[in-house]
């Protein structure tokens, strides 16, 4: 059902497109206009015929139903009768009414044209000889053959757009096929109205009206549709290709989709985890998830920077999703709790993946999104857990192509941690670890004796005594510029994970 009601009309998408002229046009039903009513009354559409006698019908009309009266049981003289008679149609509103004549009047009551010229509702007048089921049959055959008409429009749009989906178009795509069929801007919005994509222009006013897709109850997702430019109606053109667009929506963005989830899901923990030469393993989950092992990549890593709401976190990242599939034939994620990981692969032409993820975010900027790029798989690994530790720092910016920390962890060698932890044995004699401890700062800091002392809340006499207590224990001469680099990269291979 479309939510949003058009004033003084049907539902945008329930209304008939048979109108008022279109009964003047036809010579057989020989109806004659007498009066025309406010303007644009006569464009008005017409829902269904409602013969009724009855001095207040208003119980059992309907928005821009046509009212068919012979005036038998107002047979009335006082104009007053007629104007509240009138009043309570338009209130409804209908979109006009027809008066029969023969049965109980010979002419239009004068009261009649009065009280509708006052209140501009279109009165038309029906020869004796024309009976009502005249007028019901040709309004009813005419609304039929024009809703079978919209329906097959919709079952065709909704073809096409389900071969798009097959064919590997994005949802940005299938949208703009959407939009290009109904003449409006057509988007994808969430419970809270944060648009995810959206395709077209808007024509002809900014009425916004809404249908709700079939996306599951914990997901409720709706296609807003804005400024149609025409008389057409929605509910059959759009009720069909709104599973079409559904079921994409859950397979691009529904975290249990089995493509996008378990397989994906599975093989970002393993690059997370992993520290030298891709495995077998890995090669066979990049090729379950999609992806080319021999490809370049690129990812996304959106995180928060503060406290943010998981819900807009969310949202944003299903966004982005979405949009980077017209950049990317290949869009895999992971979701944690605060961060969202995307992998990337087949980009479509030279498109600057820092600008795009730039623009996505825009009206997110506390969120922490760090954008990346790996030439193999062998360099993968690495380059996720080096973007992973930059997220934080509020704002969109590219990874580093490489930090210390991402060094030591391609240094996975045994003998190489066994002869690092051989190097820094002797300092750990000390229970309390403060020689480990000082030595650490004073690598960080390059020396500076203020900020090690600020740090370790000790004085200069200390942090000295300490310096020669670790020089003599290591045998090393700490004024050497190597050898506090071999020092540095030796406490960074022993305190990663092995």
């Amino acid at each position: 059902m479309l939510d949003a009601l058009c004033k003084g009309q049907m539902p945008l998408g329930l209304e008939a497109v048979m109108i008022i002229s279109d009964l003047l046009d036809d010579s057989d039903l020989k109806i004659r206009l007498r009066v025309p009513g406010g303007e644009g009354r006569l464009t008005r559409p017409i829902t269904w015929c409602a013969p009724t006698e009855h001095m207040d019908p208003t119980p059992f009309l309907s928005v821009n139903s046509l009212v068919l009266t012979t005036g038998m049981g107002l047979n009335v003289r006082d104009f007053r009768t007629w104007d509240a008679y009138v009043e309570r149609l338009v209130s409804v509103p209908v979109s006009g009414l027809a008066f029969g004549l023969g049965a109980a009047h010979r002419e239009l009551p004068a009261g009649l044209l009065q009280a509708c010229e006052v209140h501009g509702l279109p009165l038309m007048e029906l020869p004796p000889e024309v009976p009502f089921v005249l007028v019901l049959r040709h309004v009813d055959r005419v609304i039929a053959a024009e809703r079978y008409e919209e329906l097959r429009k919709g079952w065709e749009l909704a073809d096409e757009c389900t071969r798009l989906a097959a064919d590997g178009h994005s949802l940005a795509e299938v949208l703009k096929s959407v939009a290009n069929a109904v003449n409006a801007r057509v988007a994808v919005i969430d419970l809270n109205a944060f648009e995810l994509v959206s395709a077209g222009e808007t024509h002809g006013g900014t009425a916004r009206t809404t249908l709700r897709l079939p996306s599951g109850a914990s997901e409720q997702f709706r296609l807003a549709i804005e400024g149609i430019g025409s008389d057409m109606v929605l509910q059959p053109i759009l009720g069909p290709v709104a599973a079409v667009i559904g079921m994409q929506l859950s397979y691009t963005l529904a975290s249990r989709s089995p493509l996008h989830s378990r397989e994906a899901a599975r093989f970002l923990e393993a690059l997370y985890a992993d520290r030298g030469e891709p495995s077998e393993p890995l090669r066979r989950y990049a090729i379950e998830s999609g992806f080319d092992p021999a490809g370049a990549w690129s990812l996304v890593l959106i995180g928060s920077s503060e406290e943010v709401v998981p819900a807009k976190l969310r949202a944003v990242a299903w966004r982005a999703r979405v949009g980077l599939q017209t950049t990317f034939s290949t869009v895999r994620f992971m979701e944690e709790a605060g961060l969202t990981s995307l992998l990337l692969q087949d980009r479509h032409g030279p498109a600057d993946l820092l600008a795009a993820a730039r623009e996505f975010f825009r009206d997110a900027p506390e969120l922490s999104v760090v954008v990346g790029e790996s030439a193999n798989l062998s360099e993968l690994p690495l380059t996720l857990q080096l973007a992973r530790r930059h997220v934080g720092r509020p704002g969109v910016y590219p990874a580093p192509p490489a930090d210390l920390a991402g060094i030591v962890q391609g240094l996975p060698s045994p003998g190489l941690v066994a002869m690092c932890q051989r190097l820094l044995a002797p300092l750990a004699y000390d229970g309390a670890g403060a020689l480990r401890e000082t030595f650490d700062a004073y690598l960080r800091h390059s020396g500076s004796s203020t900020k090690i002392c600020e740090e370790l809340f000790i004085h200069r006499n200390t942090l000295s005594y300490r310096l020669r207590k670790i020089e003599d224990l290591l045998k090393l001469d700490l004024t050497d510029g190597g050898v506090r680099a071999t020092c540095m990269l030796a406490l960074g291979i022993v305190a990663a994970p092995h």
